[in-house]
């Protein structure tokens, strides 16, 4: 071997030839180790961005029920008579904890103007003709939705509100809405229940929009507005965001 010949040199020749050869093998030795060390560290990295962008995403999985109903589940059912009929792929969203029969909202500083102007005027139609057909205010309607997920069709909360007007599952069912995630079905079963808060708190604002959010429950054992920081914090920003928007229609008919 190359190595054993080199050190038989050495043995035969003088001290200061040994001590280069030993310091040449002692680099290469050095940058070896660094090598394995860097090529250890890119492996551990990239296991490390794998696992967390797969850790980012979650299934939802729809199944259709022998008596045509849906149930939605976030795991695969096994050995079920149910019917797998749709899949769909969403982002996880980061825990919170929040008071009990809330439900956890989108942060009001993560909706980008811009893209939530384009993505509103594409659902600008079905809002009006369902505003019309339940008697709400279009205006009140795109300020709940800008509130509730800043017109993201796929926006879940962590406790399981669904879609631009975060429905919770059982919400749209007494809605009779078969697919939440499907927007327009989305936009029908959010307007239809702001309209039956509207009649049942007397066309009392406030309290509409604070059972939208906290549900009608947390209003009538309160009495009022319930004292939940969220809720207080929701109802403003919707009823600032009515207000500006039916001033500005107001001006367009003058």
């Amino acid at each position: 071997m190359k190595v054993t010949s080199n050190f038989a040199g050495c043995a035969a020749g003088s001290a200061v030839a040994c001590k280069k050869l030993a310091n040449k093998l002692a680099n290469k030795l050095a940058k070896l180790t660094q090598h394995i060390r860097l090529s250890v560290f890119i492996v551990l990295l990239l296991q490390s961005n794998v696992s967390q962008a797969a850790s980012r995403w979650s299934m939802v999985y729809v199944y259709e029920k022998p008596d045509g109903s849906h149930l939605m589940t976030s795991s695969r059912l096994k050995h079920t008579k149910y019917r797998l009929v749709k899949t769909y792929k969403t982002r996880k969203v980061q825990k919170k904890v929040a008071h009990k029969g809330l439900r956890a909202k989108p942060l009001h500083s993560v909706c980008n103007k811009e893209r939530m102007r384009v993505r509103a005027d594409k659902y600008r139609r079905p809002i009006e003709v369902y505003s019309r057909i339940y008697g709400v205010d279009e205006s009140l309607v795109h300020s709940i939705i800008k509130n509730e997920s800043c017109y993201q069709v796929k926006a879940k909360s962590p406790v399981g509100a669904i879609g631009l007007m975060q429905l919770m599952p059982a919400t749209a069912k007494d809605m009779m809405i078969s697919n939440p995630w499907d927007p327009e079905q989305n936009i029908q079963g959010g307007v239809r229940y702001i309209a039956e808060m509207l009649k049942e708190f007397n066309g009392d604002l406030k309290l509409a929009v604070a059972a939208y959010n906290a549900g009608p429950g947390n209003v009538h054992k309160h009495n009022g507005v319930p004292p939940f920081r969220e809720t207080r914090t929701y109802v403003k920003r919707v009823i600032a965001d009515y207000q500006r928007l039916s001033t500005q229609y107001a001006s367009l008919l003058e």
